[in-house]
């Protein structure tokens, strides 16, 4: 597995993350897991805070080798500050890239974090999160009722 240290680093697991996350039964099995898992971590129902989770799965089957993580600000710490990943402004996202709505304290019911499998222009994106059981569109502006994406993370 991936770790920080290693020649290619994160980035070189990219190209299959956005593969494995864009595979509706890919992500079907990881939403799946993901379920079983935040169930037994704190009893929650999945998709309902499953963001977090649902993502550190997907990040595993590519091959970055992160641990089970299940909150949203946590997963954005872990990937922004202890993995050194690039924060990229909202318009310039590419595949590949995290979607962050977290600020820097913790925002239940509004901190989300996900994929960009495609972007389709600065604001809208096909991605892959717990919300659908497949790839999905979402607006990095908020537009259709969610939080706003601060920012994105790109790996190194």
């Amino acid at each position: 597995m991936n770790t920080v240290n290693e020649i290619g680093g994160d980035a070189s697991h990219i190209n299959s993350l956005i593969a494995v996350a864009a595979n509706a039964a890919t992500l079907d099995i990881v939403q799946r897991r993901a379920a079983q898992k935040l169930l037994a971590y704190d009893g929650e129902i999945y998709p309902h805070d499953g963001c977090a989770i649902t993502l550190s799965l997907l990040l595993q089957e590519s091959g970055i080798n992160v641990t089970d993580i299940y909150q949203a600000i946590s997963l954005t710490r872990e990937l922004r500050d202890t993995r050194k990943w690039k924060v990229i402004p909202v318009g310039s996202q590419l595949p590949g890239d995290i979607g962050t709505t977290c600020g820097e304290t913790p925002n239940h019911g509004y901190d989300h974090i996900y994929v960009v499998l495609k972007k389709l222009n600065d604001d809208e994106m096909l991605i892959a999160d717990n919300q659908s059981t497949q790839p999905h569109f979402r607006w990095a502006s908020g537009n259709g009722g969610k939080t706003p994406t601060k920012y994105f993370l790109r790996a190194v």
